[in-house]
Parts: structure tokens; sequence; C-alpha cells
């Protein structure tokens, strides 16, 4: 992509500071000329690819991202205070296929909106979530959400997990889209989780954290979303897929990551949780109490201009 009128737009703001996000587009070379000659700009720039999103082909890997775009990096890096990678794989990103030094760059997690937040943590909001899908507040609610394609094919595993479980109290929400080559197989399990398995379609963001905030569990047993953050932040004990350079949502107990992901170790992990009452406060315990104080989206943009 290119901006026409980014040059125009930047002159005419006068900026203390500059926040781009990604370094993977052409016209960053347009703002390196700037800074150029506009030094008193701190200026920080986020990435948010790594090697699970990007630089898979022989193409990509070597003319697009060893090419291309570590030449644009390479002639803005001298005006930038630091780069962060939203992820833990995604310094190493910077690092390894840009060349950039260990001191430029840092991580910067992806988090939740405190206001959302605060507003969806109420008790009444879990009531009503719950009263609109015949979920019991005895109920142990299992949620999970996001694309569901080729992608991230695990969400079937999970249902085939809950529905084998025989305690009835253990119930599954599922909201996101549904990618047309697994709508059969979806559909399937719907009916084989026998009313404990409910599917809510597409929703929109601030709707995703109401039925966080609802849950009991947050599985995520695919490739990452915002939503692993967004759960943690919520104060939600979580299941994650155990992916390397993605543990930072581990806060000492407030999760489980797993190595293999299928019906046998999703049903065996969901069990261990669900009824065992005392590992289950536990966890839940160092997810309220850490959640927010990593994942606040009021801390990371503080922490964002305060190098």
């Amino acid at each position: 992509k290119t901006f026409p009128d980014l040059c125009h737009r930047i002159h005419s703001e006068q900026p203390d500071v500059l926040f781009i996000h990604g370094c993977q587009f052409l016209d960053i070379l347009k703002i390196a000329k700037y800074l150029k000659l506009h030094s008193e700009v701190r200026t920080y720039v986020d990435n948010h690819v790594d090697w699970s999103n990007g630089a898979h082909g022989w193409i990509s890997k070597n003319i697009l991202h060893k090419g291309i775009w570590k030449y644009c990096v390479s002639k803005t890096a001298p005006y930038v205070t630091k780069f962060y990678g939203v992820l833990p794989a995604r310094v190493d990103f910077l690092k390894e296929m840009y060349g950039l030094p260990e001191n430029k760059c840092e991580l910067l997690v992806m988090g939740a909106d405190d206001e959302l937040v605060e507003k969806v943590t109420k008790p009444d909001v879990r009531s009503i979530i719950r009263w609109q899908y015949g979920i019991k507040e005895d109920d142990f609610l299992i949620v999970t959400g996001g694309k569901i394609n080729h992608h991230r094919p695990e969400t079937l595993e999970l249902m085939r997990a809950v529905a084998r479980i025989q305690n009835a109290q253990v119930k599954l929400l599922i909201f996101g889209t549904i990618a047309e080559e697994l709508e059969a197989g979806f559909n399937r399990l719907l009916l084989e989780g026998k009313g404990r398995i409910a599917y809510v379609g597409w929703q929109q963001s601030a709707k995703t954290y109401e039925f966080l905030a609802s849950s009991d569990l947050a599985v995520f047993p695919g490739l990452h979303s915002v939503m692993w953050e967004q759960a943690a932040a919520l104060g939600v004990p979580c299941i994650y897929r155990k992916i390397k350079g993605f543990d930072h949502v581990d806060l000492g107990g407030n999760c489980r990551l797993l190595e293999q992901v299928n019906c046998e170790s999703l049903y065996e992990e969901i069990l261990s949780i669900a009824e065992n009452k005392k590992v289950y406060v536990e966890m839940k315990k160092v997810a309220e109490e850490k959640g927010m104080e990593r994942f606040s989206y009021r801390k990371i943009a503080e922490e964002s201009i305060q190098v």
C-alpha cells in the first residue's frame, strides 16, 4: 500500500511522537526522509509479523522480507527509538529477519480495553449472558471464539472433547465465523453436544468481551488471536495451544499450555480443571490478580512512549 497524502499530513500535524503501525510498507521510506530532517520527533514502530503468519514461501522470505522490508527497516532504523514486537516471537522476527540489534527491540504486548473490561466484569453481565443461553450459574461454562477455518480447525477437536465429557454441567459456547469447508462437521458436532454446545455466530468486539467475562474457562486451541490477551485481562483461566514465542500469556498459573492439541488432550485438560475446585480456584486467583495488570491497554499505551 502507498498513501499519497502521507508526507503532507505528517508535516501538517507537526508530531512530537510518531507511532508507526507495522514496518512492512513501502511508504515508511517517506517517513524516514521526514525523520532525517526532524530528528526531534520520537518514533516507535511495532511489528505484527512472525514465522507463523509470514515468510512462509521462498519468495516471501527471501524477496519480500529479507529484501524489500529489510531495506525499508534499515533506512528507518537510525531515527527509531524502539521497534516493538507485539509477541515474543515477533521481537525475535525483528532481530532474526531484519538484523535489528537487541537494544532496538522490545516486547509491547497487545491487550484489552480498560473501559470494556470494567463494564463486562460486573456480576449482572455474567448473569444476563448465562440466562440468555440457558446456562445455569453453577454450570461450568467454556467459551471459545474467532475464525474457525483451515488455520484454526482445532475448534472441532474442542467440540469433540466437550461432547465426550459425561458431566452435564460442562458446557461450551462458541462465537465467530465458520469456513464453508468445515461447516458440515461443525454442525454434526453441535448435534453430538446434545444441547451442551451452543453456537452464537459472529459477534461485535464488545460482545465478545461479555462472552469471555461470563465464562469459567476460555479455550483457544488454534493459532494466536488478540482474544488470548483479552481473556487473560478479564481474569479468566485459559487453555492455550503451546507455540514457541507465544508464552507471554502465562502469568504464573493462570493458564495451561498444550503441547498436543487433540480431542484426548483437551478432554483430559478440561476435566482436570473443571472437576478439581482447588486447581480452578488457584488458576482464577492468578488470572484476576495479574491479568489486567499485564494486559491493560491504558498501561500498554503509557509504556509505549516512556522509553
